[in-house]
């Protein structure tokens, strides 16, 4: 497989992140026309696709310097897209000047306290980084499933599919804690699709395969195709949280003078309350006095 093929099949044939992303992104974290947000993966590019519609500016980096320049120039008549050669935990992007990030499964390749302060560096106060993973759904007498029990029986665990983050690894990136959503997705493919999936899966991870295997999977596709097409049942897991949290705090000096401040206060209250006290007794007073002249 030829490069250019190789890439237009990542960027074509990877799983899209459902419509259901976008508008919990717009109504629930408030994503909209004044973000500039970070994309952070090693060969997708998809969330850069879902979004730059919708945003000020998307900032796509990736760490395969060819993929870079297929995204630059796929994406040349897009005034508001920008793509970057870097790694997560090394980019040359400014302080301070992403409002929203987003990081794929390129999330599992590099050490997430490095990541965790690049990412701080870059990102303005309360921003969420977003972590997005598409996981195959394992659904019993479907396609899906015999195409999982395909990839186990012809390759060794974790080739092919990805695992999703441990517990302990998101509970170190996120400081402040974090939230998690999922999605209902799928995808559908005709076999000639199909099989470029699986060979550009293949690709990826420098694997090759045999004609008896490619057999194998059109038996499998034809035993499940509908009208010439197969689907993958995905769920989508959205992982988010905010960085650079901010609580306003109480300066070290404004401490020290509400300190001192505290007593006069509680003095002030004391007085003003005596005083409405006194004026209320000087006002019975009165009465008395007015009722006993007038008797």
């Amino acid at each position: 497989m030829n490069e250019v093929t190789f890439y237009e099949n990542i960027f074509e044939l990877s799983p899209q992140y459902p419509l259901t992303v976008l508008e919990f992104l717009k109504t629930e974290l408030q994503l909209g026309k004044k973000y500039v947000v970070m994309d952070v993966h090693t060969q997708n590019g998809q969330l850069s696709k879902l979004l730059h519609k919708h945003v000020h500016l998307v900032c796509s980096v990736s760490s395969d310097p060819q993929y870079h320049v297929y995204l630059k120039d796929k994406f040349k008549e897009t005034s508001n897209f920008l793509s970057l050669n870097a790694v997560p935990i090394l980019t040359s992007v400014e302080e301070d000047s992403i409002d929203c990030l987003c990081i794929d499964e390129t999330f599992s390749q590099y050490d997430v306290l490095r990541m965790g302060i690049e990412f701080e560096r870059v990102l303005r106060l309360n921003s969420y980084v977003l972590l997005l993973q598409n996981k195959l759904l394992d659904i019993p007498k479907t396609f899906t499933n015999a195409y999982l029990t395909f990839i186990k029986k012809n390759h060794n665990e974790g080739e092919l599919v990805v695992d999703l983050p441990k517990q302990d690894r998101l509970d170190s990136f996120y400081n402040n804690g974090f939230t998690q959503q999922k999605f209902k997705n799928q995808q559908w493919l005709n076999w000639s699709m199909l099989e470029q999936y699986y060979q550009t899966a293949l690709e990826k991870e420098n694997l090759s395969t045999r004609p008896s295997v490619l057999t194998e999977l059109k038996a499998l596709f034809e035993q499940f195709e509908q009208e010439g097409e197969v689907h993958l049942e995905y769920e989508t897991y959205l992982y988010y949280g905010l960085f650079n949290h901010s609580v306003p705090e109480i300066s070290l000096r404004k401490s020290i003078f509400f300190n001192v401040l505290r007593p006069v206060a509680f003095a002030f209250y004391i007085l003003v309350k005596a005083n409405i006290y006194f004026w209320k007794g000087l006002y019975k007073i009165k009465n008395k006095l007015f009722q006993g002249s007038s008797s």
